[in-house]
C-alpha cells in the first residue's frame, strides 16, 4: 500500500501536542495533585513542631512526609518544563524543514513501514515496533527504542485509515509473536 501525504502545519502541531500529552499528561496531573497534599502536610507539620515540639514526633513525621510529596513535584515540574521547551523548539525546527516538502510518501510493505520525503527515506521493519494504538483519529506506532510515528486519519482519508489500521494490527501481531 502506498499513500501520498501532504504536509499540513496545523495537523503536525496537533499530532506533536498529542504525543506530548500521551507522554507527560498523567505524570503532570499526578504530581499537580500531590503538591497540594505536600504543602498541606508541610504546613501542618511545621505548625505542630512550632506549637508543641514533643508530641511523639508527629510534626516531624508530617514534615518529612510532606517533603517527600512536594520534592518530586518540584523535580518533575522543572523536568517537564525543560522537556516542553525542547519539544517546542524541535517542533518549530521540523515545521520549518517540512515547509519545503510538498509531498511525502508512506509505503506499507509486508516487511516494513517506509517513509519517503525529498531525499530521505526512513525504513522501519515491523518487528521493530513494540506498541501501536489509535488515539483521537491518529495511529501511533512506537518502536522498541521509543521512536514514535504518527499518522492521522485526516492525512489519508477515512477508508484508507481503516485499511492501514487493520494492516498494521496484523503485521505487528504476527511480527511480535
Amino acid at each position: 500500500m502506498k499513500y501520498e501525504l501532504v504536509f499540513d502545519e496545523v495537523v503536525y502541531n496537533n499530532q506533536m501536542d498529542l504525543l506530548f500529552d500521551i507522554t507527560w499528561k498523567r505524570k503532570i496531573s499526578y504530581y499537580k495533585n500531590s503538591q497540594y497534599l505536600g504543602i498541606l502536610l508541610i504546613v501542618t507539620g511545621v505548625a505542630l513542631i512550632y506549637n508543641r515540639p514533643n508530641i511523639f514526633g508527629i510534626g516531624y513525621f508530617l514534615l518529612i512526609f510532606g517533603l517527600s510529596n512536594f520534592i518530586p513535584f518540584v523535580y518533575y515540574y522543572l523536568k517537564i518544563k525543560s522537556q516542553y521547551k525542547k519539544f517546542e523548539s524541535a517542533k518549530i525546527k521540523y515545521n520549518d524543514s517540512f515547509k519545503d516538502v510538498e509531498i511525502a510518501t508512506l509505503e506499507l510493505t509486508e516487511k516494513s513501514w517506509i517513509m519517503n520525503f525529498e531525499n530521505h527515506t526512513i525504513v522501519t521493519d515491523w518487528e521493530n515496533f513494540g506498541v501501536h494504538f489509535v488515539k483521537e483519529d491518529n495511529l501511533i506506532l512506537i518502536t522498541k527504542d521509543y521512536r514514535p510515528y504518527i499518522l492521522g486519519e485526516i492525512e489519508v482519508g477515512t477508508e484508507n485509515f481503516r485499511q492501514i489500521i487493520s494492516f498494521v494490527e496484523k503485521k505487528i501481531k504476527v511480527e511480535n509473536k
